[in-house]
């Protein structure tokens, strides 16, 4: 499993000076953390999730066979926490299930691929 979490000036006190402390809410080894200054992946993904404006506060599940090509893919599975329309709202103990389901699976498809 790996995690990615991009931090995003959205909010006034939003701004790379508050990333270091930001990060240190997640310190296991598998988080990677970015900065995207311009917003440019949070309109990307309102407009993969097909959401009005940008998409952050968002939680996004991808399968071992997910690419990322020109664009990126839909995720197998999202939450956010702006209440977007088409997603489901956040809530921490359906997040872990649902990521212990593609760990579960992830085996199995590696099985097929053989």
């Amino acid at each position: 499993m790996q995690v990615y979490s991009v931090w995003v000036p959205i909010l006034w006190s939003d701004g790379k000076v508050s990333v270091p402390q930001a990060t240190k809410r997640f310190t296991d080894e598998r988080v990677s953390h970015y900065w995207d200054r311009n917003g440019q992946l949070v309109s990307e993904y309102g407009r993969v999730l097909q959401i009005d404006g940008p998409a952050w506060d968002i939680y996004l599940l991808y399968d071992r066979d997910a690419e990322w090509k020109e664009h990126p893919p839909v995720p197998s599975f999202w939450m956010d926490q702006i209440g977007a329309a088409k997603g489901t709202p956040f809530e921490g103990d359906k997040l872990a299930q649902r990521v212990r389901e593609l760990l579960e699976a992830a085996p199995a498809k590696a099985a097929e691929s053989r």
